[in-house]
């Protein structure tokens, strides 16, 4: 521990409470271990064009690695980024579609979106205001925002820089089956595949996953793989739990998730866990 220079943090299920908003105790803890000389960063699922939604006006990291390792982002400077294509986007929508999996495709110049002709059936389901079975309700609820807001319906997907695409079904055993399918077909369809909730797969370029977004963000700053210590909860941080030299799960995270750590926060992600942890490991506040 007294090697580590550079802090990864996920976001949702991790700093993020289930209103998907950081708090201030967070914003203190980080800026408090910036001026003792860490560097802090954000590797996060999260479109980086979303990020700002989500924190407070004062909040300040050194670097973000975005959509699942697509786009590592140091203040305004673009440190790397890899694409989709837009045959593998159409592909992944197209089978989407016939099987009645919600979907949202996330450019990364502009705001996600959703073909117009599936607008219906998109919003009558996520009519309900209480999120069905097992489903979390910071992922029904960011769902309901989306579809209210920050979605763009669009008559065509262009060709443009995808960072990734976001699937969805409340049905657990249908997105299951749908994420093991899009696993069988990775080389096929140019992808890596990941989720962050029992009930979503996310699909990015392949070979790409938080774990490969660390690795290049740590090169660009000279900071060694041993000098590294993530914090996150969920599958897609298994990644970043192969890489990282120090892990540390959530106590909120499902049990197998917390086996593959070195250690488990005492406080879950609605106590601020992470931040409680980095007090106490690192600061005298």
């Amino acid at each position: 521990m007294t090697k580590v220079k550079a802090i990864f943090l996920d976001m949702d299920g991790t700093i993020l409470h289930k209103d998907n908003f950081v708090s201030d105790t967070t914003v203190r803890t980080i800026d408090a271990l910036k001026k003792q000389g860490y560097k802090v960063f954000l590797a996060t699922g999260r479109a980086h064009n979303e990020i700002h939604h989500l924190v407070p006006e004062n909040f300040s990291v050194d670097g973000i690695v975005s959509s699942n390792g697509t786009l590592g982002m140091v203040d305004d400077k673009e440190v790397f980024k890899h694409s989709l294509t837009l045959a593998s986007v159409t592909q992944i929508v197209e089978k989407a579609r016939q099987q009645g999996i919600y979907y949202e495709v996330f450019p990364f110049d502009s705001t996600r979106v959703i073909l117009a002709e599936d607008k219906r059936w998109a919003m009558t389901m996520f009519e309900a205001d209480t999120p069905p079975g097992n489903v979390g309700e910071s992922e029904w609820f960011s769902r309901k925002d989306a579809i209210k807001d920050k979605v763009e319906w669009v008559t065509e997907l262009v060709d443009q820089k995808f960072s990734k695409i976001y699937l969805f079904s409340p049905e657990y055993d249908k997105i299951t089956a749908f994420r093991a399918m899009l696993g069988e077909e990775k080389e096929n369809l140019s992808i890596s595949v990941s989720n962050s909730s029992r009930f979503n797969a996310e699909t990015m370029p392949y070979n790409v996953d938080k774990g490969t977004g660390i690795k290049e963000m740590i090169e660009y700053f000279g900071i060694k793989q041993s000098e590294t210590l993530v914090i996150g909860d969920s599958d897609n941080d298994r990644a970043m739990f192969a890489f990282g030299q120090h892990t540390v799960a959530m106590k909120n995270a499902r049990p197998e998730i917390q086996a593959l750590c070195d250690e488990v926060t005492s406080l879950t992600n609605e106590e601020d866990g992470a931040a409680h942890y980095l007090q106490q490991k690192f600061l005298t506040l």
